[in-house]
C-alpha cells in the first residue's frame, strides 16, 4: 500500500465544482457511462500522466482524478496483490464535480514494499451493494476483490477508441474537504475520457522498481 505523504488521519477528497449548484443525483437513463479519469505521477522533477500499465519507482507520488459526465457512484480501490482497500470511504456520490485523491495539495507515495500496485476506478449510475458489502470494513483479500473486479470489467465493456469520444467540460472553483481554496488545476484539463456500458471500470496496473 503506498504511504500517504503529509497525510492526515482521515482521508481527504477535493471536489471541483462544475458551475452552479448541481441537481440531485440521478441514474443515467442510457447504457453508456463516461468519465474523465487520470493519475498524475510525480517522479523527481518529472510530472506525467500515468498510462494503464506503467513502471513506478519507490518514492514516486500519485494523485487520482475522476470526473463523471453524469451523476455517478464512484469507487476508487487500491490493491497490492495482498489486500484491496476502498480509498474513498467518505465521498462516493458525485454530480458535476471532480474527485481528487488524496487531495489537490497532497499525494499518495509509493513505498516500494510491493512489486505491483493497482488502482481501479469504477463509475456506476447505480450503487453497487456487492462492492460496498465486500469492502464494508474498508478492506478485503485481494483474491476476492480480483474476482469481483473481473466480473464488473466484463460487464462494462470499456470502449477503447477514445478518439471517437466527444469532449465534455470541467470548470468551476476548487473546494477542499477542510475548507480549501479556490483556483484551477491544470492537470484536470488534460484528463482522458473513458467509457463503458452500464458502468465504467478503469484499471491501472503498475510495476514497482526500487
Amino acid at each position: 500500500m503506498p504511504k500517504r505523504a503529509f497525510w492526515p488521519a482521515i482521508l481527504l477528497s477535493i471536489l471541483i465544482a462544475a458551475g452552479a449548484a448541481a441537481p440531485a443525483l440521478q441514474a443515467d437513463t442510457g447504457d453508456r457511462v463516461r468519465a474523465k479519469i487520470g493519475i498524475q505521477v510525480v517522479s523527481g522533477d518529472r510530472v506525467t500522466r500515468a498510462k494503464s500499465r506503467d513502471r513506478l519507482k519507490a518514492g514516486d507520488l500519485l494523485r487520482i482524478y475522476v470526473h463523471p459526465e453524469r451523476g455517478c457512484y464512484v469507487y476508487v480501490i487500491h490493491s497490492d496483490r495482498r489486500t484491496a482497500t476502498l480509498l474513498n470511504t467518505v465521498e462516493q456520490r458525485l454530480q458535476g464535480t471532480t474527485l481528487v485523491m488524496p487531495s489537490l495539495h497532497q499525494y499518495y507515495q509509493v513505498d516500494g514494499k510491493s512489486a505491483r500496485e493497482s488502482f481501479t476506478i469504477i463509475c456506476s449510475p447505480r450503487e453497487l451493494p456487492g462492492l460496498a458489502g465486500m469492502l464494508e470494513e474498508g478492506q478485503a483479500p485481494h483474491d476476492r476483490w480480483a474476482a469481483l473486479r473481473e466480473d464488473l470489467a466484463s460487464k462494462s465493456r470499456i470502449d477503447l477508441s477514445q478518439k471517437s469520444e466527444k469532449p465534455f467540460a470541467i470548470a468551476g472553483n476548487v473546494r477542499g474537504a477542510g475548507g480549501g481554496g479556490e483556483g484551477g488545476d491544470p492537470f484536470s484539463g488534460k484528463l482522458q475520457i473513458f467509457s463503458g456500458r452500464d458502468l465504467l471500470v478503469k484499471q491501472y496496473e503498475f510495476r514497482v522498481v526500487r
